[in-house]
């Protein structure tokens, strides 16, 4: 039977099962995130819903089968499902992609930082980096203002205005993980590693708190960026996919 869970210790046994693809997960265990967070079990089997992001993020952990049984039992009738490539045959039976991206998932190996001039960004600057993330191709779809409080975003200024800007998903210092990710450049100002000394930047910040675990997510399709985070020491470590679904109507 799938059951909510609410022990943070349990959950925590369940994630660290697989600690990379928990990256996400295990930061909201924290004290701010964890009221925003359902969690539901099937045996080993965890599946959390993120309620603090528009899109409303849902992970699953466990196998295939227990996987499967753990979202057929499960409540939610939308949202953005991040899942491993041995539970698609499970999930398709029950939720429908509108779009489904494949998404590679990097780990900070050997840190090489592109090194330029940024600036720290807080959440003064919030109107201001969502009006460049709404200038281009999707930018910010991971965006929430309480990220800002982190103190771990960095931009680049060009004639006074924001042109680029990198942060971070999550960040815990008690799990021990962070996720790089909010990274954007104005479509007029690629081409010239401002991402990476953005990411560098923000990588700087991430290590000087002592988080050993850093990773991030990039589209397989996207070979320019994988290319750039390789650049600064990060590397693939598996794929997965993730996107908007709705349940299947039974019947």
């Amino acid at each position: 039977m799938v059951e909510r869970l609410t022990d943070k210790a349990e959950i925590r046994r369940r994630l660290n099962a697989d600690r990379e693809w928990s990256l996400y997960a295990l930061a909201d265990l924290d004290d701010d995130l964890f009221p925003h967070c359902d969690w539901w079990g099937f045996g080993d089997a965890l599946a959390l819903v993120f309620r603090a992001l528009t899109i409303r993020p849902i992970f699953v952990i466990g196998d295939s089968e227990a996987g499967r049984e753990l979202l057929a039992g499960f409540p939610e009738t939308s949202g953005y499902l991040n899942i491993r490539p041995h539970h698609v045959e499970g999930a398709e039976a029950l939720y429908r992609y509108r779009e489904r991206r494949e998404v590679r998932r990097m780990f900070l190996d050997d840190f090489r930082p592109r090194v330029g001039e940024t600036v720290r960004l807080g959440v003064h600057d919030c109107a201001e980096i969502e009006r460049l993330y709404a200038s281009g191709d999707g930018g910010g779809i991971a965006f929430a203002p309480f990220q800002l409080e982190t103190g771990m975003f960095r931009g680049i200024r060009r004639h006074g205005e924001l042109v680029a800007v990198a942060g971070v998903q999550v960040a815990s210092r008690q799990e021990g993980v962070a996720a790089i990710g909010n990274i954007f450049t104005r479509a007029d100002c690629r081409g010239h590693g401002l991402a990476q000394i953005a990411t560098s930047a923000v990588v700087d910040a991430v290590r000087s708190t002592a988080i050993p675990t850093i990773g991030l997510n990039v589209g397989c399709r996207n070979a320019a960026a994988i290319q750039a985070y390789e650049n600064i020491g990060f590397r693939i470590r598996f794929g997965y996919y993730e996107g908007v679904v709705d349940r299947v109507a039974a019947g």
